[in-house]
């Protein structure tokens, strides 16, 4: 057993010294009751302290007590341990205050993501770390500011002021965003913080039927992209990337056959538009290839020409003719006077293709001599002769007038004839076999009144030169005597074009 290491104490004054006389090989010391104690250093034990005893120079025995305390050489550390013998425990340590022993030895104040103080003996929280918030009201700061340093609130969807609500108590809206057009599924928007398709941020609340973009600042799409009858981009025009919508379209088909209709959206695909056929009438009823050909503006027998009048051509109209066979003459006239082809009751039209013999129309009236005979031409007839004529209008008979001998002052439309009742007499033309007491022999109408009508009788030329012609059968403003088959003093120039001056056409050959 190693012998224990003894001390000899030489007293100097007051002063104490202790010599190691047998140290520990392994650099440990002894304790107070003489056992290994590594935290003597290099076995010397505390100044002032002996083992066992002590002995004098000569080796005798010091009857000495042993010291109770023994001086730490760290000093006096937070133990509730008198470290440095003192007769005081822990008073270096300030454990109402101090935040690594705060009320006790190593309780140290520590906050997450902050800062800890220690108050009376008690750790208090102080401030979180920049960038943190505590917002459950528990210790630590367990929220994370997305930004930092912190910002007033903005309408972004993210929380600019960590209080861990997004978008609340936004500053006031843009006033200047919204598109607001009057007459506009727009009228009256107002802003909102919104998130849509991905973004957020100041939204127009546009109303349903407005195209969004959120590309666009104020969120409505640079062209609209939807045909549905919706002004989609609110700038007053309703569907304008298709200028097509509302005008007229077909179906393909030739003549009376093409069935017509309008320019509309297509429901079912947006972006397309497709001819609606069912907005306007049905082709003309009975109109097809076995059809017969009228003279009427349209293609009857839909074969892609209007109002054939080829006297060669199979499909050419029939035109309402009366073989007249009187005075040794053998031809044939309109039963009535001639009408242009797109003529109405209330209308002469405009066509000019060529004449017409159809009842219930206008006449055609303000119409020179060439442009009368041109327009029989154009069905493959003439303009009448004054024997032709005449003949006519007697029927054989030698008839003063085209329905009897005598004057009926209301058979036809003439000066004595009231054409619109009541009131004073007015005089205006009738439309074709109006006055159906206005008839001769063989069923020709108007003869008498109406309109004057171009004959193929020429009287010479003015002194200019200008060709001059008998307009025979008086009009609606001709008196009496004007309306006889025989007159033959109403006559005009060539180029006269007159409210009461009209014509009807003639043939050599049969229909």
């Amino acid at each position: 057993m190693r012998a224990l290491a003894v001390a000899l104490l030489l007293v100097v004054g007051c002063e104490v010294d202790s010599v190691c006389l047998d140290c520990f090989s392994d650099g440990e010391g002894v304790d107070k009751d003489g056992h290994r104690d590594a935290s003597i250093a290099g076995g010397r034990l505390p100044d002032g302290a002996v083992v066992g005893g002590a002995r004098d120079a000569d080796g005798g025995l010091i009857d000495t007590t042993l010291p109770s305390c023994f001086p730490s050489d760290l000093g006096e550390r937070c133990n509730a341990v008198d470290d440095d013998c003192d007769g005081r425990i822990d008073e270096d340590f300030d454990l109402m205050s101090n935040p690594l022993h705060c009320g006790g030895c190593n309780r140290v104040c520590t906050l997450d993501n902050g800062e800890a103080e220690c108050r009376d003996g008690s750790c208090e929280d102080v401030a979180c770390l920049g960038g943190f918030a505590d917002l459950d009201d528990d210790r630590g700061c367990e929220y994370r500011c997305p930004v930092f340093p912190a910002v007033d609130e903005l309408c972004n969807g993210v929380d600019d002021d960590c209080d861990g609500t997004v978008d609340e108590e936004l500053p006031s809206p843009p006033t200047d965003l919204c598109r607001g057009t009057p007459g506009t599924p727009c009228a009256g928007t107002g802003v909102v913080c919104d998130t849509r398709e991905g973004q957020t941020g100041w939204f127009c609340d546009y109303a349903d039927g407005v195209e969004f973009d959120p590309r666009v600042p104020n969120g409505i799409v640079e062209q609209e992209t939807a045909c549905d009858g919706v002004d989609g981009d609110c700038d007053g025009v309703v569907d304008d990337p298709w200028p097509e919508l509302g005008q007229p379209c077909n179906d393909g088909g030739i003549g009376a056959c093409r069935d017509v209709g309008e320019v509309r959206c297509d429901a079912d695909d947006r972006t397309a538009t497709f001819c609606d056929l069912s907005v306007l009438p049905d082709p003309v009823p009975g109109a097809g290839p076995s059809a017969p050909e009228l003279c009427n503006a349209v293609d009857d027998n839909c074969d892609g020409i209007v109002d054939n009048s080829d006297p060669a051509d199979p499909a050419r109209i029939v035109d309402d003719l009366v073989r007249i066979t009187h005075g040794g003459l053998d031809f044939w006239m309109y039963r009535h006077e001639a009408s242009r082809p797109d003529a109405s009751a209330g209308d002469q039209g405009v066509s000019s293709a060529r004449a017409c013999s159809n009842a219930g129309v206008l006449p055609w009236t303000f119409v020179s001599y060439d442009a009368a005979a041109a327009a029989c031409a154009a069905g493959g007839f003439r303009l009448c002769t004054a024997p032709e004529w005449l003949a006519t209008c007697e029927g054989g008979l030698s008839r003063t007038y085209p329905y009897d001998g005598s004057y009926a002052a209301d058979s036809c439309n003439g000066a004595d004839h009231d054409a619109v009742a009541g009131g004073a007499i007015d005089d205006a033309v009738l439309p074709t076999a109006e006055r159906a007491l206005c008839e001769s022999v063989d069923g020709v109408l108007d003869l008498s009144g109406n309109v004057k009508e171009w004959t193929e009788d020429g009287r010479g030329q003015t002194g200019e030169g200008v060709d001059i012609y008998v307009v025979r059968g008086g009009s609606f403003e001709s008196p009496e005597l004007g309306l006889t088959c025989q007159t033959e003093l109403s006559q005009a120039t060539a180029p006269s074009a007159l409210p009461g001056l009209g014509f009807r056409c003639c043939s050599d050959t049969a229909p």
